[in-house]
């Protein structure tokens, strides 16, 4: 028990420090921060160390002081992103289910799975889709196939190195397949699943980008699988392209 008490108290001391930098405190040192937060220097450097490792902090050579680094603005900018696709997408999305009376999601990449922030539901559906807030695996599902494909070869890697759950008798878990379905998607633009993770459910799915072209999130549409026959996959991904540029656009402008 004591031992997670101190890595606890380890992490809750770490993110002290960080909430000491402000726009007035934009470089900070060892001896200040071991004044303000009451902890020992040795505490303070050796935390201090850590953050640098993982890019939170960065040390400037010049003043021996530290100040928030990339790490820091890439979990800002990825959380800034978070809420403000969800808010500009709902209304777009609403459009895409009407023109297509398919469950419509919009989901993020996270460590190998994925997670759906919003979801827009025809008022005939009868639950073919997860919560919002679920994080599924991505090898077996359409937003989760298209995520992974945007990612880089080390984390595609990464990925494949764990074993893979069989959902349905449909479940690609075959590493060289999935492989061939993420170059797929990378080249078409799109990737489907027909029964991969839910019995009778197929899905489509497109990258959504932000204003620099990096893909942030991904927009999908889903249902039961006589929906979604190889003659009606090019219309429903005209119609999620155009949905996902609304939203690449919509995000510009605000």
């Amino acid at each position: 028990m004591k031992k997670n008490n101190e890595v606890l108290s380890s992490v809750h001391n770490a993110i002290r420090i960080l909430k000491e930098f402000s726009p007035d405190n934009k470089e900070l040192g060892i001896t200040q921060l071991s004044h303000e937060l009451n902890l020992a220097k040795s505490t303070v450097f050796r935390l201090m160390n850590t953050l640098c490792e993982t890019n939170l902090v960065q040390k400037n050579p010049k003043t021996q002081k530290y100040r928030l680094g990339i790490g820091a603005f890439e979990l800002g900018f990825l959380f800034y992103h978070t809420t403000e696709i969800r808010h500009v997408s709902n209304p777009i999305m609403e459009r895409l289910v009407e023109s297509t009376r398919k469950v419509a999601r919009l989901a993020v990449y996270d460590r190998g799975g994925v997670v759906y922030l919003s979801k827009t539901i025809p008022r005939d559906d009868y639950g073919t889709i997860s919560k919002t807030g679920n994080r599924v695996p991505c090898y077996c599902t359409a937003a989760g196939k298209i995520l992974l494909a945007y990612q880089c070869e080390d984390e595609i890697n990464r990925v494949l190195e764990k074993p893979r759950k069989r959902f349905t008798t449909n479940t690609i878990t075959s590493e060289n397949e999935i492989l061939t379905q993420i170059k797929k998607a990378r080249e078409c633009g799109y990737a489907t699943t027909n029964e991969e993770l839910r019995v009778g459910i197929s899905s489509v799915a497109v990258p959504v980008f932000d204003d620099f072209g990096q893909m942030i999130a991904s927009l999908s549409l889903t249902g039961l699988k006589n929906q979604f026959l190889s003659g009606q996959i090019p219309y429903l991904v005209k119609e999620l392209t155009h949905h996902s540029k609304m939203i690449t656009e919509q995000l510009i402008m605000d």
